[in-house]
């Protein structure tokens, strides 16, 4: 199978020269789009073509085949998301096809922007980058789904794994599971 070439992280290329792009209700905003699995760079692709801007950060990341091939693909920093800048009409455009899951409004569009820039410098510096899971090692959270929902414990790390493992504590002793992201909240 051919190799693709790379998709533009980012439309229109000038989105980071703090030019907003022009809209025609001059209501100018981030979304943040929730993609169905593997559909990001389409979504990216699709918007592109209408002129629709976005920010779709990505990295290399490089594995090897069982024979011991290496390959490398260029993959979302965020898998499942990448964000909008436009208006309500730009918003619609990225809701046609059925590559979304859904449009998250985005409240503090401030801090939203300032985190993308900062992601967009790093990415940009040439030094390797890799995602961080969304509780860190040590970070308090809720299960909010499956069995074990409502039960809390704390965030610990083994080996190399994309997932983590909870810990909760019962009768002085440790029990843990293998969670995924989506399966927990942050608790205060």
């Amino acid at each position: 199978m051919p190799i693709l070439p790379a998709e533009p992280d980012c439309y229109p290329p000038s989105l980071w020269d703090d030019q907003a792009p022009e809209t025609t209700d001059g209501e100018v905003a981030w979304w943040c789009l929730h993609a169905k699995p593997r559909q990001e760079k389409a979504i990216a692709r699709e918007l592109r073509k209408q002129g629709v801007a976005y920010y779709l950060p990505q990295v290399t990341r490089e594995s090897r085949t069982p024979q011991g091939r290496l390959i490398r693909s260029i993959v979302p920093l965020f898998a499942g998301y990448l964000f909008l800048r436009g208006d309500r009409v730009a918003r619609l455009a990225a809701l046609r096809g059925d590559r979304l899951v859904g449009v998250l409004d985005v409240v503090d569009q401030a801090s939203l922007e300032r985190d993308l820039r900062q992601i967009h410098r790093m990415l940009s510096s040439g030094i390797p980058v890799v995602e961080e899971p969304a509780a860190p090692v040590g970070a308090l959270v809720r299960i909010t789904s499956g069995p074990l929902r409502g039960m809390i414990g704390k965030v610990v790390r083994r080996s190399q794994r994309d997932q983590f493992v909870a810990l909760v504590r019962f009768l002085g002793r440790g029990a843990t599971v293998e969670l995924q992201d989506w399966q927990v909240e942050h608790v205060d």
